[in-house]
């Protein structure tokens, strides 16, 4: 039941039924049927870095709001959302995969969940390859507008530690110079070096 819960507020389908049946071996089948949401066509994405952002706190909407208080409410959320967005930081993706991305849109026409699904398996692919591990993408959003935005948390290093293991993994001296390690290091995070 929570998983059907999920399912129906996750915002990603219209509407989520579930059917379920007693077989004659007494086991249960279960049958999960869901209306795909939409959105109109997109023409521009925009990919942001909100890893080290705080994450906002929707206010919960009161059911005795007025059609005026919750026209308010959704002006509040929107302005809120856009400002977070405009503080967000460009993500590391090249323009290569967003010129990839702008076409699989063009193509593609409708925006659907599943389509956002193979952005994000899209972008999430580029991050792993590059050997971003734990990079992902965590929010879709203005997805009623002609661009969507595509939220990546990259795992900021905050912190870096250097440290010499033996084969066994216990840390000893070793005889490597800082300024060397430091040389080898990709680019992004020598910026991160104290």
């Amino acid at each position: 039941m929570k998983e059907l819960e999920f399912l129906a507020t996750c915002g990603m389908f219209e509407k989520v039924d579930a059917e379920s049946k007693t077989k004659p071996d007494g086991t249960l089948a279960l049958t999960v049927s869901f209306l795909e949401s939409t959105w109109p066509s997109a023409d521009r994405i925009r990919c942001i870095n909100v890893g080290l952002m705080a994450q906002s706190k929707p206010i919960e909407m009161d059911l005795d709001m007025t059609n005026k208080e919750k026209m308010e409410y959704y002006r509040s959320q929107e302005k809120d959302y856009r400002r977070r967005i405009d503080k967000a930081r460009p993500c590391l993706l090249p323009l290569s995969v967003h010129r990839e991305i702008l076409q699989m849109l063009k193509d593609h026409g409708k925006v659907s969940a599943r389509f956002l699904q193979k952005i994000r398996d899209r972008v999430q692919k580029w991050y792993h390859d590059e050997g971003y591990a734990c990079a992902q993408v965590v929010n879709f959003g203005y997805l009623n507008t002609r661009e969507v935005v595509c939220e990546v948390v990259e795992r900021d290093i905050t912190q870096l530690v250097v440290q010499f293991q033996d084969k066994l993994g216990n840390v000893v001296e070793g005889n490597t110079q800082l300024p060397v390690v430091k040389r080898e290091l990709p680019k992004q995070v020598r910026l991160n070096w104290v």
